[in-house]
């Protein structure tokens, strides 16, 4: 099994754009998707990104800089880190994510390199 980053990008947020129905809805879908993964041991930790505060640190010139992170139309919505026998059973796991009904979301799905001696 390889460990794979999954990365949930959506143009808006489940929180503030769904209604309180839809919310709770997506809410009860999402459960039972996590805890699929994780009695079959798939997922090794998830978790929605907070927008509010994020940072952005940069180098230009030997110069670092933080600043605000930028509002773009795209927002990085959360990730789960995951394992499958290859990346097709990777993007299969991110296909099945029932965030795809609530909200437009891409997924981004990286093979995650070992380090060490593993």
């Amino acid at each position: 099994m390889k460990d794979y980053l999954l990365i949930i990008k959506t143009e808006g947020s489940v929180w503030t754009d769904l209604t309180p129905e839809q919310l709770q809805k997506h809410m009860e879908h999402g459960g039972v998707y996590i805890g699929n993964l994780m009695k079959e041991g798939i997922l090794k930790n998830a978790n929605p990104i907070e927008k509010s505060g994020s940072r952005i640190v940069t180098e230009n010139n030997g110069i670092l800089n933080d600043e605000p992170f930028n509002d773009d139309k795209e927002l990085v919505a959360g990730f789960f880190h995951s394992t499958a026998k290859d990346i097709d059973e990777a993007v299969s796991i991110a296909k099945e994510n029932p965030i795809f009904n609530d909200i437009s979301t891409k997924i981004e799905v990286h093979p995650l390199m070992p380090i060490g001696g593993n």
